[in-house]
């Protein structure tokens, strides 16, 4: 028997109308604003995966019942992603960042996670001309804190000059890699930017493949993976590199005129007086 329909309820034209349309424009705003998020992400300097983050951390649910404050709370997530990425990208581009001192690094990545300065052409001229202003002051005390970082129990480390060999105490784990505490990666990067400075190079142009940190953890990994010996050695043009068993590494510097040039840097920053103790 065929059903009678003739008095199935319909809605009324009109709201079904309005219905219909409001549900075309609600997809075209939302496909529009997906667009419009991918292309933003796609403008961010060095990587995207901050602002992917961000968005995801959101309070999305204040969307529906606070649109304004969500919207404000976006744009501000947004352009704090942005301005802190941007620092990132120009101290790195600019190879300001490789004379900049450890302890002012950490400093600026606290300011960059916490509340990065606004990105703006004055705020730009005004840091970089600061930077630039000082940048010797400044890469002169990167090298004082990274021998006054070396432990002090080792003869070859002095108050207030470097000699020839330097140890880094607990650098390397019992499987070949960087210790995940401590700071010995930084020491020895640190060690590298200043051996390069020194020699007039640009540390940032010195591919990571290339970088001593990373050619010593080869060679470890490589020497463990083979004969099992968790002593070894690697010689480069200005430094002899030995690590052993218990997980230290001792840098020989191989020119003098390093160690003097080196001196000279802390001396100045403490004062001729101070630098008097003989090798």
């Amino acid at each position: 028997m065929q059903q009678d329909t003739t008095q199935l309820p319909s809605p009324a034209l009109g709201a079904m109308d309005d219905l219909l349309a409001r549900r075309e424009k609600a997809l075209a705003l939302v496909q529009g604003a997906a667009a419009q998020l991918a292309e933003a992400a796609s403008l961010m300097p060095i990587s995207s995966f901050r602002f992917a983050s961000m968005l995801r951390h959101l309070t999305w649910h204040d969307l529906s019942v606070r649109p304004e404050a969500f919207c404000d709370r976006l744009a501000n997530e947004a352009r704090q992603t942005f301005d802190a990425n941007g620092w990132r990208w120009l101290l790195d581009s600019s190879g300001l960042g490789d004379v900049m001192t450890a302890q002012d690094k950490q400093e600026v990545q606290r300011q960059l996670n916490d509340d990065p300065l606004p990105l703006s052409r004055e705020n730009v001229q005004s840091t970089f001309v600061a930077l630039f202003e000082t940048r010797h002051e400044v890469f002169r005390r990167g090298v004082v804190e990274l021998f006054q970082s070396l432990c002090k129990r080792y003869r070859s480390h002095s108050a207030f000059k470097v000699k020839r060999r330097l140890v880094v105490e607990q650098a390397f784990s019992e499987h070949g890699g960087w210790r995940s505490f401590g700071s010995a990666r930084e020491r020895v990067d640190d060690l590298e930017r200043i051996l390069l400075v020194l020699e007039g190079l640009e540390p940032s142009q010195v591919p990571h493949e290339q970088r001593l940190a990373h050619r010593l953890q080869e060679q470890r990994h490589a020497a463990l993976m083979g004969d099992g010996d968790r002593a070894g050695e690697m010689e480069t043009e200005w430094l002899v590199c030995r690590w052993f068993a218990n997980g230290n590494l001792h840098l020989w510097l191989k020119r003098p005129d390093h160690i003097d040039r080196i001196n000279g840097l802390i001396a100045e920053h403490y004062g001729a007086a101070l630098a008097h103790e003989r090798y």
